[in-house]
């Protein structure tokens, strides 16, 4: 990424010196204030006005790093990004503080609403009103996923990986690994025939020339630095180990989202036809119908979706459950990111391995269509149900209503209309 003359460098002085001066304190406030207000990804928006605009922590060059980096990393592209950014700031401590206060209004919010629809949703008014968003719910996805394929689904080698995706896990049943394993090869075959044959770069995968240059920095590695990091990082999973062995369900919730936050690539959406098959099908830790409904509090409350994994814990161990699952569909990103993000800086992006992501990705936004298919199937089962899910696809792209007043008027017609 070019940098830009000496008003950027000037920007960047002056970066520096206020980094210097952020207290942990005002990190984890100023992230926390990120948490309460933004929706899914609309927090890298959020992140920019604040980090950038208001406390001048960083520059638009910076962000940017950050942002491309969140990108090519599993998990959560939000989550992955604010813990970028508090590293950036304050290291390792900094990157904890950011992503603690980024997480803690979702995760509060999430384990309220799972409180009251565990102990109300039999009630009558209760069960219309999750009849009604889940239908609500359909709508948004199918939005989501025909957005998601827009951008990320946006050449000829990228559609094949994208169908492949969903084959592989609809029809075939392929495990996570798998499809990983299949997915990342694919990719970077096309990557390195993109490299080979200049029609194939131009005509499938859309590439221009230096399209996949690799840039270099000879800035020396800190590696007693990477030592301390290290030890940090691997006392935090050490004691993550720790409790998840203290049971069966909870060794069962630490395992099985720790292996979807540190595999699936592609945002948070990626990893429902995943939780969908190991809560459901697997563990039977919930029923379609309490998935839906988690899938709809993601939606309606502030924090990254992939807080559903809060629901689906309180389900299953209640609390202590709930903070597990939690703690560890986020922790292999936390992990990698503090272990790698100097080494991102240092090097800069490196276009090949950007590609191959890119592939990868694709395929994983192609697994969402069995998301689709599953919910309407289970969910779209009359006229007033189709009614909504219909409805809620048109006002999304064709209005510029708010989501959470879309879902707050989807609330009102659902009371009313089952």
């Amino acid at each position: 990424m070019r940098v830009k003359g000496e008003s950027n460098a000037g920007d960047k002085q002056q970066v520096n010196s206020n980094t210097r001066d952020a207290s942990l304190y005002e990190i984890g406030a100023t992230f926390f204030r990120i948490g309460l207000v933004s929706f899914s990804l609309a927090a890298l928006g959020e992140a920019k006005n604040w980090l950038v605009k208001e406390k001048k922590w960083f520059t638009d060059e910076e962000y940017l790093q950050g942002v491309g980096f969140s990108q090519i990393l599993p998990g959560a592209p939000a989550v992955s990004l604010m813990t970028y950014l508090g590293y950036h700031l304050r290291g390792f401590l900094g990157a904890f503080f950011a992503t603690a206060a980024y997480l803690t209004p979702a995760f509060l919010f999430m384990l309220f609403f799972t409180y009251l629809y565990a102990e109300y949703h039999d009630a009558a008014i209760v069960f219309s009103l999750f009849k009604g968003l889940g239908a609500l719910v359909v709508g948004l996805v199918i939005n989501t996923v025909l957005n998601l394929w827009k951008s990320g689904v946006n050449n000829k080698q990228n559609w094949v990986l994208a169908v492949a995706g969903f084959l592989l896990i609809y029809w075939l049943h392929l495990s996570i690994y798998w499809i990983l394993f299949i997915a990342a090869s694919v990719s970077t075959v096309f990557m390195l025939v993109s490299r080979r044959w200049k029609w194939w770069a131009e005509k499938m995968a859309g590439l221009t020339n230096g399209g996949i240059t690799v840039k270099n920095n000879s800035t020396p590695f800190e590696w007693k630095k990477f030592g301390l990091i290290l030890g940090l990082v691997s006392a935090a999973a050490g004691a993550n180990v720790l409790v998840i062995l203290s049971s069966q369900t909870l060794f069962q919730l630490g395992t099985t989202f720790m292996e979807l936050g540190g595999l699936v690539f592609g945002s948070g959406y990626a990893m429902f036809p995943f939780i969908q098959e190991k809560a459901i099908d697997t563990y039977h830790w919930i029923t379609t119908n309490q998935f839906t409904a988690a899938l709809a509090l993601s939606l309606v409350t502030p924090g990254p979706i992939t807080k559903i994994a809060a629901f689906i814990g309180y389900e299953a161990a209640g609390l202590l459950g709930a903070l597990i699952a939690t703690v560890n569909i986020y922790l292999p990103t936390f992990c990698i990111i503090n272990l790698t993000a100097d080494l991102y800086r240092r090097v800069g992006q490196v276009a090949a391995i950007r590609l191959v992501v890119r592939g990868v990705v694709a395929a994983f936004i192609g697994t969402l269509w069995a998301v689709v298919i599953r919910l309407a199937g289970n969910i779209l089962v009359d006229i007033p149900t189709w009614f909504m899910a219909l409805g809620a696809i048109a006002a999304q792209r064709y209005t510029k209503i708010d989501t959470l007043w879309l879902v707050i008027m989807g609330a009102a017609v659902s009371i009313v209309l089952f």
